[in-house]
């Protein structure tokens, strides 16, 4: 019976063609957002899927966060490569701004936009650090982390 439920919820995440724990997938499905991403609707999320590369999609798990009134999404804080270039997500957000993200079954329409501003990058990655409740031994202190700050499309 397990095997039967396992086999079905792996095919059920397939069939959705979203990401499957640490495992990329295609593009999201869901309901189109009807109203704009406010910061509000992620602060007890603590998983969302963020789809890049519109003309052929890739979607991935992430954490999202939240500070002076923006959404943000980092990449990897613990896990994977070192670099953030190394990850695929990230080479499609730099060539294409344009992502989907799916936050409890609602798809929402934005731009992913790197943080350049010191202040603004020290706000939200210390919203994040909080949020998830990450100390200094919790993070490689080689690992590069970029921030991605998630904006309606206009």
């Amino acid at each position: 019976m397990k095997r039967l439920g396992l086999i079905g919820s792996v095919a059920l995440a397939l069939a959705c063609g979203g990401p499957i724990g640490p495992l990329a997938g295609g593009e999201l499905s869901g309901t189109a957002a009807t109203a704009a991403l406010e910061p509000a609707l992620v602060e007890d999320v603590t998983q969302v899927q963020l789809e890049t590369n519109p003309d052929a999609p890739h979607s991935v798990n992430t954490w999202i966060g939240a500070a002076s009134g923006a959404v943000y999404v980092p990449t990897s804080m613990i896990r994977g490569p070192l670099s953030p270039a190394e990850r695929d997500w990230v080479k499609n957000v730099q060539a294409d701004p344009r992502v989907r993200l799916r936050v409890d079954g609602t798809l929402y329409a934005l731009r992913a936009t790197r943080v350049e501003d010191a202040a603004e990058y020290e706000a939200a990655r210390a919203a994040l650090e909080a949020k998830y409740e990450l100390g200094a031994d919790d993070m490689d202190p080689a690992r590069e982390i970029w921030l991605f700050r998630l904006e309606a499309r206009e």
